[in-house]
């Protein structure tokens, strides 16, 4: 999977969405999701590279634990025969808002 086709599959959502972060004066309200490349394992041999997957870690972000969006997100990426793994769930008690992450 590419950056257009996840972006375009969490788009689906009809939340906000964006690669790594959101501009300052954009003034985002949660839910959003903000997702980023993680670093990959590429199959190499004979001194050159012929194949780099792209993993991305996806971060919803929500002012308060919204298990229906957790599963709507769930339910997309089963449906599109994405693989993931939800890594952590975050309460920042600064900001009051959830992070939960999963990766693709």
């Amino acid at each position: 999977m590419e950056h257009k086709e996840i972006y375009d599959l969490l788009k689906t959502l009809k939340i906000p969405v964006a690669y790594n972060h959101f501009d300052v004066n954009q003034n985002i309200v949660p839910p959003f999701i903000v997702y980023d490349e993680i670093s990959s394992e590429t199959f190499k041999a004979d001194g050159k590279t012929y194949y780099r997957p792209y993993n991305f870690q996806i971060e919803l972000v929500t002012d308060k634990k919204d298990v229906a969006l957790e599963k709507t997100i769930e339910e997309l990426l089963n449906t599109n025969n994405i693989p993931y793994d939800i890594s952590d769930e975050v309460w920042d008690e600064d900001e009051k808002i959830y992070h939960n992450f999963y990766e693709i």
